[in-house]
């Protein structure tokens, strides 16, 4: 018999494929497809090795869904929280998001 793991976060997620910029420590920038997106936290796969503990900083719009930011364009402030590697060589990333900014409509 299996057992589901526990619930862990602290805001439910969006499954939500949308582009964004990620600024990684290192200072290189890679476009990205979120996998899904909480108000508090997110995932995507990263073109390249992603440390855990780092640093990130990631530009999108927000879903509409979300409470706070939803619909705006924002910057986040993000900290690597899981690196995962998957079978087809691809760097999953779940980032933990530590401050937020809604950018400046143009």
């Amino acid at each position: 018999m299996s057992r589901s793991k526990p619930e862990k976060r602290a805001a439910p997620r969006v499954q939500w494929q949308l582009p964004a910029s990620v600024s990684f420590a290192d200072a290189s920038r890679a476009q990205v497809e979120l996998k899904d997106i909480s108000s508090r936290g997110l995932f995507f796969f990263a073109p390249e090795k992603v440390e855990h503990s780092s640093k990130l900083e990631i530009v999108l719009m927000m879903p509409p869904e979300l409470e706070g930011f939803g619909g705006q364009w924002v910057c986040c402030q993000a900290t690597v929280v899981r690196v995962e590697h998957t079978p087809e060589n691809k760097v999953g990333v779940a980032a933990v998001i530590d401050r937020c900014e809604a950018l400046p409509q143009i």
